[in-house]
């Protein structure tokens, strides 16, 4: 049975999960949640900041379509949106890698 691990919560309904049990990830965006194993929560968030900042160059345009590789799915996503998906996700980075050196110490 999983037990989640809260990384990173902007809002009631926008956070990044992770199961301790089995490592998998959980990105709620709103009205959408999408579970990930480790290797596609690691490409998601590559791909959301690759997109980010193609936006942000003006390389693309808006809306852009994320992939959220869950059975076809896919985001459209406002600038705004992307922004608040990219920042979550970027939060979530951190407190795992903060985690991760605090671990360092205990061993």
């Amino acid at each position: 049975m999983c037990n989640f691990r809260m990384w990173y919560k902007s809002d009631d309904e926008v956070y990044v999960l992770q199961c301790t049990h089995c490592n998998t990830y959980q990105v709620r965006l709103r009205n959408a949640a999408f579970m990930f194993d480790t290797f596609t929560f690691t490409l998601f968030c590559e791909v959301v900041a690759d997109l980010y900042t193609k936006v942000m160059n003006k390389e693309l345009e808006q809306p852009v379509k994320v992939p959220t590789f869950n059975q076809g799915m896919e985001l459209v996503l406002e600038l705004a949106q992307l922004r608040e998906l990219y920042y979550l996700l970027d939060g979530a980075d951190t407190e795992m890698k903060a985690a991760q050196m605090t671990n360092m110490f205990y061993y």
